[in-house]
């Protein structure tokens, strides 16, 4: 699937239709707090090659993004998560650094969308 582009209109029709729109406000909302909640941990394990954490955590985002239709979030998830899940030698550091910019742009438009569903 192609990437998004943030749109809540998009992700009903990714999720199939037929939900409300504030659902999905919701659900982008619970996404963004669990990545605040897991973006701590996660620096951690980059920064001492914590290959389990990363995979861990890596894998759980993936599949929180992926629902959604965050695609980008969900690739630099999915490259996080193989490469530690393999052990792999891999420029972990930049990647999440990719991945910090994907989350800060996802925040920044839900901050703006979120005042039109009442949030």
């Amino acid at each position: 699937m192609s990437e998004l582009n943030y749109d809540i209109k998009k992700v009903v029709e990714f999720l199939g239709g037929g939900i409300d729109e504030t659902i999905v406000a919701s659900l982008i909302g619970i996404f963004i707090s669990s990545i605040n909640d897991e973006f701590p941990a996660f620096a951690e394990a980059i920064a001492t090659d914590d290959k389990p954490t990363i995979h861990k955590i890596g894998h759980k985002l993936k599949g929180s993004s992926a629902n959604l239709g965050f695609e980008t979030f969900r690739k630099l998830c999915e490259d996080l998560e193989q490469h530690a899940k393999n052990n792999l030698d891999f420029d972990y550091s930049t990647t999440f650094e990719k991945l910090g910019v994907e989350k800060q742009a996802i925040e920044n438009w839900f901050a703006l969308e979120k005042a039109n569903y009442g949030l």
